[in-house]
């Protein structure tokens, strides 16, 4: 039986580090070790394969950087790649950056199943989608993949076809609570060992919420006097929190941390995890730190109706800035509660959410 070979295009593997990112060095992780070959196509960048994915069977095939016009000096790498490589399956996330013109060219000279894995959700950025539609591909991909229920069906609605919904998982063996890491950690930061801790893991963007976990701290600490807050990302909004936080006096005990390439030691110091986000697709930092055992925080929105339960979490308006603090100060208050939770939420990752179970879905579908 021949080598199942399978190829992810995606351009900013080697650029950027948000979620999408992070799901594909994952998952081609855990494939590589089902015994899927996975080359990875994308341009070349500054960022290192991490050391999770460095794992046999996984093979990049970088667009060398060019100043400009770079979507158009991919097209004939990743028309080369497509013809040498043969792939049984094909997987993109976005059309607009040579995949279009590269898979319609490498059709005409042979098949090339692919399918489309949806990240976003089409309210969210619509012009993704007209990408899509420019090259046809919510009719002549195999299968279309979307990350949650509300993704699949907003991406159901737009294409008139079926969307196979396969959620996000996370890497269990790394992601776990270690009470060295927890120490380690808030002895870096000069944060008392016993003090609370709220972490958010997202870029800064209004609509990632950052800004009610914020507002929410004076009258927490009212309660609570010795909360602190840490916020690992980076983003156009900084400066607008930057000020927020001047503003209300809050620069001793909140903490923009930014960009951080190893998440999992600061997860580790936290007590509760906050995505106050909207028009999410799904959340891998929320997965992460459930299986770190935080109890989580969300907004009362979409894909968060899949992911959070009571047992293991709690869905608040985040506009409302009672609701906000009086559901952050109530776990904290409650420590027994929250680590129950906390252990509960690590439970349901371990059941629904690991990168094995994740890539065994994407093989039943495909293969």
């Amino acid at each position: 039986m021949p080598e199942t070979h399978w190829a992810f295009i995606h351009p900013f593997q080697l650029r950027l580090q948000r979620g999408i990112e992070v799901y594909l060095w994952n998952l081609a992780a855990a494939l590589a070790q089902q015994g899927i070959r996975v080359d990875i196509l994308t341009w070349n960048g500054p960022l290192e394969i991490p050391d999770y994915a460095r794992v046999p069977g996984i093979k990049l095939y970088k667009v060398p950087d060019v100043r400009y016009f770079q979507t158009a000096f991919a097209v004939p790498f990743y028309l080369a790649w497509l013809l040498k490589g043969k792939y049984q399956h094909v997987f993109v996330h976005f059309a607009g950056y040579g995949e279009g013109l590269a898979l319609r060219l490498a059709s005409l000279l042979r098949s090339v199943p692919f399918s489309v894995v949806f990240h976003f959700p089409l309210s969210q950025v619509p012009q993704r989608y007209k990408e899509f539609e420019k090259w046809n591909f919510q009719h002549d991909a195999q299968h279309l993949i979307g990350v949650s229920k509300a993704t699949g069906r907003e991406v159901e609605q737009w294409a008139g076809r079926l969307c196979n919904v396969i959620g996000h998982g996370v890497e269990t063996q790394r992601f776990h609570p270690d009470p060295a890491l927890r120490m380690q950690v808030r002895r870096e930061l000069g944060i008392e060992q016993n003090a609370p801790i709220l972490i958010s893991v997202a870029a800064l963007e209004e609509r990632k919420g950052i800004q009610w976990v914020i507002q929410a701290m004076p009258e927490a600490l009212k309660e609570i006097p010795d909360i602190h807050y840490i916020v690992i990302g980076d983003g156009q909004y900084r400066d607008t929190l930057v000020s927020m936080l001047a503003d209300l006096q809050l620069e001793s005990c909140v903490h923009l941390l930014g960009i951080k390439l190893d998440v999992h030691p600061y997860l580790c110091a936290a007590d509760i995890m906050m995505v106050l986000a909207r028009g999410e697709a799904s959340s891998i930092s929320l997965l992460e730190a459930l299986a770190c055992e935080l109890t989580a925080i969300t907004s009362d929105c979409p894909p968060f109706d899949e992911l959070i339960r009571e047992a293991w979490g709690l869905r608040v308006d985040e506009t409302s800035l009672h609701q906000v603090v009086s559901t952050v100060v109530g776990l904290i208050k409650d420590p027994e509660s929250r680590v129950g939770m906390g252990k509960a939420g690590r439970v349901r990752i371990m059941e629904k959410h690991t990168w094995p179970q994740i890539a065994k879905e994407y093989k039943e579908l495909t293969l």
